[in-house]
């Protein structure tokens, strides 16, 4: 694990502020009003268990199990597509790779605009709308949870997409495929990770988000305001600031392990 983490290859690939960047994204996803609310549906929907089932005291571990293999699933559906979308997004960094000055400040701009969207400075009206699959899914088990998994990844709601869309404008900066895919990869890990854990301890959950939705607001603000400043050090081409802050606030056994 510490050959892994030290070595130059894996820091030549993406970089640590950018990573931690995007998981920091895809947990604050999991926070938004647009996803926390719904996720007990989304577990009832999968496992095929009703959430009083769920909340019951004597649920057995057989029971837990099931519903933790089709939260796995879900997470592995929506990963895929998040993944492909980085790949993707870097194809189209490398082609346009002799412009890159001009589309890190573009990119910058529309991160910018993505954090006034989340912080609720600007509405535009398409972000608002949300895209929710209304399909059957004939298909049952762990293939029923991975292709809704798929379905919500491609519905992305409004509170997701300025999120999302402002993770794929630093792919697209990354230059290569490999290091736009490990910063989606990054991303969906953040949002899997409460997603999972959500899975397992639902009484837990219900507990925090009674809790958290109190403070909804707050944390679109935060998030808005932190890609509203990636997107200025982007336009000013100043991105290496992030690093060298988090190098003083973070140990540096974090960010240059060995």
């Amino acid at each position: 694990m510490k050959l892994l983490f030290s070595s130059p290859i894996l820091f030549q690939m993406t970089t640590a502020p950018s990573l931690g960047l995007a998981f920091l994204m895809g947990m604050l996803s999991f926070l938004t009003p647009c996803v926390l609310p719904l996720v007990p549906a989304y577990i009832s929907f999968i496992s095929g268990y009703s959430v009083g089932e769920l909340r019951s005291q004597e649920r057995d571990k057989n029971v837990t199990f099931k519903v933790l293999v089709s939260a796995i699933f879900f997470v592995l559906g929506f990963s895929l597509i998040f993944v492909l979308l980085g790949a993707s997004a870097s194809v189209l960094g490398q082609v346009m790779a002799r412009f890159k000055p001009i589309l890190v400040r573009l990119a910058g701009l529309v991160v910018i605009f993505f954090g006034l969207q989340l912080a609720g400075i600007i509405k535009f009206l398409p972000l608002l709308k949300e895209r929710r699959y209304q399909g059957e899914i004939r298909a049952v088990g762990p293939a029923k949870a991975f292709i809704f998994g798929l379905a919500f990844a491609f519905g992305w709601t409004p509170c997701i997409g300025p999120i999302l869309g402002s993770i794929l404008m630093l792919a697209i900066n990354q230059g290569e495929v490999l290091r736009g895919t490990i910063l989606l990869a990054g991303y969906s890990l953040g949002l899997a990770i409460p997603f999972l854990l959500t899975a397992i301890l639902i009484d837990r959950f219900f507990q925090f988000s009674s809790w958290i939705k109190k403070h909804f607001r707050k944390i679109e603000l935060a998030g808005g305001i932190i890609l509203i400043l990636v997107g200025l050090l982007m336009v000013i081409n100043r991105f290496d600031l992030l690093k060298y802050y988090l190098e003083r606030i973070l140990p540096s056994s974090i960010l240059k392990w060995g």
